[in-house]
């Protein structure tokens, strides 16, 4: 995975405004709306982030799919991990 500062990634995208949580991608998840496209990213710390979705304006289709992928993930890892990530078997 590759990091980088989350102010870059909101330059090159034309983000205007405040960049807002996206919890249905995880607790750490944020996205920010850019000119073309909009980013979904997961905050790793200090201002830094890691692209998790790159949606292409006026593609719900794609955000939805990726909305039900995580959603699926998250129940999985309920199913298949404790509170401390150890793997119940």
């Amino acid at each position: 995975m590759v990091e980088f500062e989350a102010d870059i990634l909101s330059e090159v995208i034309g983000c205007e405004g405040y960049h807002k949580k996206a919890p249905e991608f995880g607790s750490r998840a944020w996205v920010m709306n850019g000119k073309d496209v909009d980013v979904v990213y997961w905050d790793t710390g200090n201002g830094w982030c890691a692209i998790m979705q790159i949606i292409p304006k006026g593609d719900k289709e794609l955000l939805n799919m990726t909305i039900k992928f995580y959603e699926r993930l998250g129940e999985e890892i309920e199913k298949n991990y404790d509170e401390h990530m150890q793997r119940l078997d």
